[in-house]
């Protein structure tokens, strides 16, 4: 182009008619790409639908005879409205089986129990708790019990208590 050329009104005015020009072609043919690719989703779509009602249909069919076989569930318990908490307690420190010690375990144990109710609601909850926080020979004569599943909590702590006191954990 010539630098000394400018273009005149009606030369800009026809560069920007072929430009629109352009962009409505391009929009045009995304449009009808788009339109294609709706109609194709929509085939899929209708194809998957009939296909989830035939599974629908087929698994209703083979339940059927399964449902009318089984007796009918017991009747559920009812739920309590919310969920009590129970109060977080501190840990007692691990018992080795030193005489002096034995007290303060089993009093921390009893403390425990006694706050945290559901979470130890059973006997062997308390002595698997009672136990997993016992330590050296202690911790061996524990586990030996629980082995002979002599975990019986008063008779387990009467035991443990013994066995510091005459200061064997007999095995």
């Amino acid at each position: 182009m010539d630098p000394a050329y400018t273009p005149s009104p009606e030369d800009h005015f026809e560069w920007i008619e072929r430009a629109l020009q352009q962009h409505e072609e391009r929009m045009v043919a995304v449009s009808s790409e788009s339109r294609r690719a709706a109609a194709a989703c929509e085939q899929a779509l209708a194809a998957l639908a009939t296909q989830v009602q035939q599974l629908t249909q087929t698994l209703s069919q083979t339940l059927a005879p399964v449902q009318s076989a089984t007796p009918s569930p017991a009747p559920t318990l009812p739920t309590p409205s919310r969920v009590e908490s129970e109060p977080r307690v501190g840990t007692p420190e691990r018992y080795a089986g030193e005489p002096e010690g034995c007290n303060p375990f089993l009093i921390n144990c009893s403390i425990l129990f006694a706050l945290q109710p559901l979470t130890f609601s059973t006997e062997e909850a308390k002595v698997a708790y009672a136990i997993s926080h016992l330590t050296g020979r202690a911790c061996l004569w524990g586990t030996a019990e629980w082995d002979r599943h002599t975990f019986i909590l008063p008779g387990f702590c009467c035991r443990a208590s013994q066995g510091v006191r005459h200061g064997n954990f007999q095995l």
